[in-house]
């Protein structure tokens, strides 16, 4: 297993500042070419990009004031906001994610369990502002005849580096396993991807299209998925469906004395049933990651019904929960050298809603800054927050899994102007 390396948030704020400040990336994702030619704009191409990532979700104009405090000129209107950030594809946010992916992956330094690059892959239902139902469609709740605006989400998400690879909003009509085909070929740049799925997922469908893009898997398999894998009750057997996919397929009988059976194209010998009990058990890293977007980030709390805006928060909020999680990576290491854990009787990690808050700091104003004293001035001091904050790790904790009815987080989904 490789050791990560020291990362650096300040190399990944420099790399976004002369990506968002290119011609060539204003020319590619304006909605016209008339669009951010002047460069005396309150609201250049720049400056929006930084206020949209940066953005705490707090309403628009009391936002926009916070974001002109230190700058000469006056606030714009919240009006004059959501017209210019028409102006932007939300595509601009899903190239500055590949980017940052991009970028993490090319420096070496990503964790691998046994040279496969672990990839949990989960679903989720996102609540979308009312004024856009027609848009991302809807779905009655339990307790009321209102159909409640949703769409459905998918992401991929590297849980040994905490990294999400990508991610897709779309229509809640849209069922999981249509969106992950979708977004299949993103995984193209990964040697030994080896995607980790939840009940539910499998289907011969999905097996053969990663088959066939040598992609390798690891399904939960629910019960009577298939007579075949159902009937494959030794530990750790070689089956053949009726459909005619080799499978390998695991059973683990987990302390409630339910067994758990997964189904995987690894057939290495140097896996064995523990090694795949430890894989799967890593997929809940995509459920943290969810945690991470829904409630530090806030992303449910949607600043416009519009289609394009809703997607620039989505994408804006993953590209911000990365450059968090490498924030976080970078201070690990820190204290690891440092040695300000040692003898700690338990491991510890960064406290995220410190790291939140300071990343956010750093999109707004340290991306927009141009004198480098201050630039390194201003990171020193974030960076040094988010080492001071970190928090034990205590193990073996759990807490039973509720049912709630839906319920709306956010009235209207968006903070009032």
């Amino acid at each position: 297993m490789l050791v990560v390396k020291m990362l650096s948030l300040s190399k990944f704020i420099e790399e976004i500042r002369s990506w968002t400040t290119s011609n060539s990336t204003v020319e590619a994702f304006r909605t016209k070419a008339a669009y951010f030619t002047r460069n005396t704009a309150k609201l250049s191409f720049g400056k929006l990009f930084s206020f949209i990532l940066g953005n705490n979700r707090s309403s628009a104009q009391v936002a926009l004031n916070d974001f002109f405090r230190d700058s000469e000129d006056e606030p714009v209107a919240k009006q004059t906001l959501f017209e210019a950030r028409e102006k932007i594809s939300y595509e601009a946010f899903v190239a500055l994610n590949n980017l940052i992916v991009d970028k993490f992956y090319n420096e070496g330094n990503a964790k691998t369990y046994k040279s496969y690059t672990l990839i949990g892959v989960d679903g989720s239902l996102f609540q979308a502002p009312q004024g856009a139902l027609e848009t991302f469609g809807g779905q009655k709740s339990a307790k009321s005849e209102t159909v409640s605006a949703q769409a459905r989400v998918l992401c991929f998400n590297d849980v040994m580096n905490r990294i999400t690879i990508a991610a897709a909003l779309k229509p809640v009509s849209n069922g999981e396993r249509k969106i992950f085909l979708e977004t299949l070929d993103i995984l193209r740049k990964f040697e030994f991807p080896l995607l980790i799925f939840d009940r539910g997922f499998y289907s011969k469908e999905l097996v053969e299209a990663m088959n066939k893009k040598d992609v390798f898997y690891l399904f939960r398999i629910k019960t009577n998925c298939q007579k075949n894998i159902d009937q494959a009750n030794e530990p750790d057997q070689v089956i053949t469906t009726n459909d005619g996919l080799k499978l390998r397929v695991i059973n683990i009988i987990l302390s409630t004395g339910e067994v758990e059976k997964l189904a995987t194209n690894i057939f290495d010998n140097k896996f064995d049933v523990a090694d795949f009990a430890e894989i799967y058990n890593k997929r809940w890293g995509v459920e943290t990651s969810y945690l991470m977007v829904k409630e530090r980030l806030a992303v449910e709390n949607f600043t416009s019904a519009k289609e394009n805006l809703i997607l620039q928060d989505f994408y804006a909020a993953i590209a911000t929960y990365n450059l968090m999680e490498i924030a976080c990576m970078e201070q690990e290491v820190r204290r690891k050298e440092s040695g300000a854990d040692v003898g700690r009787q338990y491991q510890r990690n960064a406290n995220r809603n410190i790291v939140a808050h300071e990343v956010r700091i750093c999109l707004i104003s340290v991306l927009l800054e141009e004198n480098p004293a201050i630039i390194d001035r201003k990171m020193t001091r974030i960076q040094n927050t988010i080492y001071r904050f970190f928090k034990d790790i205590k193990p073996n904790r759990s807490n039973p899994r509720k049912t709630k009815f839906p319920h709306k987080k956010y009235h209207m989904n968006k903070k009032r102007n």
